[in-house]
Parts: structure tokens; sequence; C-alpha cells
């Protein structure tokens, strides 16, 4: 018998050796677990900002790195000067990730944020943008 017949007519795996413990976590991992269920979309999302532009008549485009969370069009940010530490509200009007227009970013993306309202001398390197929760950052 050749190698590419033991690994075409292999057996499965004999589990007798594992814990119930141990077999309950497997059956989760191969049945239930879903990488994306970890993330709460609706919850907490932070953005560092490494420069930031100025469309006339729209706002400013922060560029930066999502450290965590997911951002969509539409939310309701609080940037927070990482200098002074004052904070100002304002509104995600538009996300651009590569050259492309998209709805929504999550945590590891770089992009870029439209803020609606807001003027190049608000916003500077290492300011931190934070999605707002119900009242609440």
């Amino acid at each position: 018998m050749g190698l590419l017949d033991k690994f075409l007519n292999k057996k499965p795996k004999d589990d007798s050796f594992m814990t119930d413990d141990e077999r309950e976590l497997r059956e989760y991992e191969e049945n239930e677990y879903r990488p994306e269920s970890r993330v709460d979309e609706s919850g907490y999302a932070e953005f560092i900002v490494e420069d930031c532009f100025v469309i006339a008549g729209r706002g400013a485009v922060v560029v930066g790195t999502v450290t965590g969370g997911t951002f969509r069009t539409g939310d309701m940010v609080k940037v927070e000067a990482s200098l002074s530490g004052k904070s100002f509200e304002t509104q995600i009007t538009g996300i651009e990730e590569f050259r492309k227009t998209v709805s929504s970013v999550s945590e590891g993306a770089k992009a870029g944020l439209l803020l609606k309202d807001v003027r190049r001398d608000q916003v500077s390197r290492n300011d931190i943008v934070k999605k707002m929760i119900k009242n609440k950052i």
C-alpha cells in the first residue's frame, strides 16, 4: 500500500484518550465557533490618526489605522486630541480603503474617514477617533 492510499483511506482519529471537556471543546470548535462572532460591531471602536486632509465643503479626511472594533458610515465619533487633551464630536460621512469606497472598516484596516464639518487645525497626528456608544465613550 502506497503513501497516497494510506492518506486516502485513513481512519478518523481515535479520541478515546480525550477527556469529556476536550471532546466538548473539539465539538464546539468544529461545529459552532465562528471567528467573526467574537466582534461586537455595535460596541467600542478606535482609530489612530496618521494624517489629515481637507476636502472643501465636505470636511476633513483622517487617514490612519483601526486599532479596535468596527466603524461604519454614519457612526457618531469623538476625536480626542493627543497633545491638548481636548475633544469634539462629529459624524463619519464616508469611508475609503485603498481608493475604494466602503461602508465599514474593521480592526487592523488602514483607511480614510471623512468627518463632517471638521477643520484641518482640529485634527493632528496621533489623535484618537473613538466610536460613540449610546451617549457613552
